[in-house]
């Protein structure tokens, strides 16, 4: 269905999804214009677009679409997204989530005890995604925070992650010279299997590293040459048809603008984000422009400050 998926004020900036992907990305958006006119005495009447005419760009997406039809100078009629719409119809112009907000998430996890007059506090919540975030706090006999972490990882991996820090300790107390990384390329067959396996359990390089002994580097090789990781800067698939002159001037600037996500790019995204990658690097990484990486990021309901960043701009 076509829609109208972004637009521009009279100041000159965008809103909605100005990258969002497009069903053929051969195919270049319409672009129209739009004098937002309110009925009168309605809250739309003060929503700060009123009055203005605005720019706005439409295209066959898969982004849900809003409950109004909005008829351009030209005369096309088109649904909006359900974020541009509530961009249009606040009062505020902001945008509001389109159903209550989840009650405060309640830890599954909590542990605790005191040792040489330090309070060690770790606290679990399970996130839509299925990980956890977890919180570790390090506080004196008066309560002074003395120390922190927080990250999310999956239920599977906290055994391995509790191994490896018990191991960074006894190499912390007691140093000993570090094996160097695997230097070849070569994995027997039922490692590079068992490799395979515990990927699609556990996605951090680290606990995979310390528990197969070798580098990060070289669980990366081997997981690209399963065909189980397609680097980020990779060049998308070809399309059946040659790229238009406006898309070929985007993806001069975003290599990948308007590609499709493919879920392995989800789920990279979402680690990179968990890894507190901020939205610039994520463009640069992936490809995209900031905008379109911070509607990926709240589409995926990806977790870590980028995420929160993004949360931000959309209110």
């Amino acid at each position: 269905m076509t829609v109208i998926y972004a637009f521009k004020d009279s100041s000159g900036h965008w809103h909605g999804d100005p990258d969002a992907p497009l069903y053929d990305p051969a195919d270049e958006s319409g672009r129209g214009t739009l004098t937002y006119q309110p009925v009168p005495g309605t809250p739309e009447a003060a929503n700060p677009f009123a009055g203005q005419r605005l720019t706005v760009l439409y295209g066959v997406t898969d982004l849900d679409t809003g409950p109004v039809t909005y008829q351009l100078d030209t005369g096309g009629r088109f649904l909006a997204t359900w974020h541009v719409h509530t961009l249009l119809a606040s009062p505020m112009g902001a945008a509001p989530l389109p159903a209550p907000p989840d009650p405060v998430p309640t830890p599954c996890l909590e542990s605790a005890f005191t040792e040489n007059g330090r309070r060690y506090v770790l606290t679990g919540t399970r996130c839509d995604n299925g990980q956890l975030t977890l919180e570790l706090t390090i506080s004196s006999e008066r309560g002074d925070i003395q120390g922190e972490l927080c990250g999310a990882v999956t239920a599977d991996a906290l055994a391995p992650l509790a191994r490896l820090l018990d191991a960074s300790s006894r190499t912390l107390t007691n140093p000993a010279p570090v094996p160097p990384p695997r230097q070849d390329s070569t994995w027997a067959p039922a490692a590079s299997a068992r490799l395979a396996t515990r990927f699609r359990q556990s996605r951090d390089f680290a606990v995979l590293a310390a528990e197969f002994g070798c580098s990060r580097g070289a669980v990366y090789e081997e997981l690209k040459r399963q065909g189980l990781l397609r680097a980020p800067g990779s060049d998308p698939a070809p399309t059946s048809r040659p790229l238009s002159d406006v898309m070929q001037q985007r993806r001069q600037v975003h290599r990948n603008s308007h590609a499709r996500w493919s879920d392995e790019d989800d789920r990279q995204l979402a680690q990179r984000c968990a890894d507190g990658v901020l939205a610039p690097a994520l463009g640069e990484e992936f490809g995209r422009s900031e905008q379109a990486i911070e509607s990926r990021l709240l589409k995926i309901g990806a977790v870590g400050p980028a995420a929160d960043e993004a949360r931000l701009n959309a209110l």
